[in-house]
């Protein structure tokens, strides 16, 4: 059995935080499903910049960090109608491909959705790619889709949300 940790993430884990994306963007373009993002796109001073801003939470295993997310209170480019306040937003969900089907995607999604209950939040969004595995995933995890998918700063999206209840 694992030992799981799910918490913020500190300075000295960006280098292993731009690892794990950037490895699963490779995954998912070269033998997964299709390129989400690209590789290339994780800079590790951004990834800091996140870090520093409390928006990077980490999941190790064992001591050993096997999947992240960003949390960000606000997503103007995706959901621009939303109220302030309202809603957290997740993006750059990624399990580190040696840590896949053990349900690690779930166990961040679960604890994403009692940090902004915790919080005052009334939702927990996400946008992805519409591919209906991967929008599977987010529905099994308590997420509906929010209208229809559409083009949004030139992505086509599929837009999700989970109400969390107070």
């Amino acid at each position: 059995m694992l030992h799981i940790e799910i918490r913020k993430a500190d300075e000295t884990e960006a280098i292993k935080i731009s690892e794990v994306l950037q490895s699963v963007a490779m995954w998912l373009e070269t033998e997964g499903p299709g390129k989400l993002w690209p590789a290339a796109s994780f800079d590790l001073s951004e990834i800091t910049q996140k870090i520093h801003a409390a928006e990077v939470v980490v999941l190790k295993a064992d001591g050993e960090i096997a999947a992240c997310m960003y949390v960000e209170q606000s997503d103007g480019a995706f959901w621009p109608e939303a109220d302030p306040g309202e809603a957290l937003y997740l993006h750059k969900l990624a399990v580190a491909r040696s840590f896949g089907g053990l349900g690690l995607s779930r166990m961040m999604l679960d604890w994403a959705a009692q940090y902004a209950k915790c919080a005052g939040y009334q939702f927990l969004r996400l946008d992805c790619t519409p591919k209906p595995k991967l929008v599977q995933i987010y529905i099994n995890a308590g997420f509906s889709r929010v209208g229809e998918d559409t083009v949004i700063a030139g992505f086509l999206v599929a837009r999700l949300q989970r109400t969390l209840s107070r």
